[in-house]
């Protein structure tokens, strides 16, 4: 069995959420690819469905994607993660396999937009999937044709954005599989 996965992105992370969700179609039962507007942008209509909660609680697997412009992460992005306060209370984000990514991928993030997501999903107990050296050093490899659609991602990028995807669908699908075992146990 696969776990689900939910891609969560505000705006500025379009392509890399697109790159994200295809490269991680072919491992995971089920994706979606989720936009969480900026408060300018909720007149217009996304690309993706509006993410809401229950996308959240569904997935196994999360990925949270912002852009760097700031040097924080997207206002509109943390408030949706934040709000979803009653969720981890209750237990329905613990052991939720979960990674965050940037419009720019292919470089360490400043840690003043990665830690205030990383210490929300530390109160959740999530599993955190986060960057490694290797996925900055993929240069050498060429990028997969596993997409769906055409990427204006820059090779480096989309494939740190694979990279990253595939071993999030991977981690979920593991634990996915663990907690289906322990529930058929339990009954």
């Amino acid at each position: 069995m696969s776990g689900n996965l939910a891609i969560v992105y505000s705006t500025g992370t379009d392509a890399v959420a697109q790159a994200f969700g295809d490269a991680a179609a072919g491992l995971a039962a089920d994706v979606r690819v989720l936009w969480v507007p900026d408060d300018e942008d909720h007149q217009r209509r996304g690309a993706h469905p509006i993410a809401a909660f229950d996308d959240v609680r569904w997935a196994d697997g999360i990925a949270f994607g912002t852009p760097l412009r700031d040097g924080r992460p997207a206002g509109a992005l943390m408030r949706f993660i934040e709000g979803m306060e009653p969720l981890w209370i209750s237990g329905w984000l613990n052991d939720k396999v979960v990674t965050v990514f940037t419009d720019r991928p292919e470089q360490i993030a400043p840690d003043s937009v990665l830690h205030p997501i990383y210490d929300v999903l530390y109160r959740w107990g999530a599993v955190i999937v986060g960057p490694r050296a290797i996925e900055l050093a993929l240069d050498a490899r060429p990028a997969s044709s596993v997409l769906k659609h055409p990427s204006p991602l820059p090779a480096a990028r989309l494939r740190t954005a694979q990279y990253r995807a595939a071993r999030l669908a991977r981690l979920a699908g593991v634990l996915a599989d663990e907690r289906h075992r322990h529930e058929r146990f339990a009954l």
